[in-house]
């Protein structure tokens, strides 16, 4: 009697699994897609630079904002200085 009722349950549970996935499985599908499209905005977004709040679809899809701080030019030809050269003599 209990292998019986045993594999009711599993058929139950069997069946209102499917009957759900059927009902909400679209729905299901469309809310991971869009927590997936979430991380990997976020993740581009950190990675390019982009300040909170500053999207990079904003704008004409250039990342640009109206604030003063973007409209300063970029001082990208300051050197920056890394570290100093040191000479190394083989010894034989």
């Amino acid at each position: 009697m209990e292998f019986l009722q045993t594999l009711l349950i599993i058929l139950l549970v069997l069946v209102g699994t499917r009957l759900l996935w059927k009902a909400f499985g679209k729905t299901f599908i469309k809310w991971l897609g869009m927590k997936a499209l979430q991380r990997v905005q976020k993740s581009f977004e950190k990675r390019a630079g982009f300040q909170e709040g500053q999207s990079p679809f904003q704008n004409g899809g250039r990342g640009q904002s109206t604030s003063a701080k973007s409209s300063a030019p970029l001082k990208s030809n300051e050197k920056k200085k890394v570290g100093e050269y040191i000479d190394f003599e083989e010894i034989d």
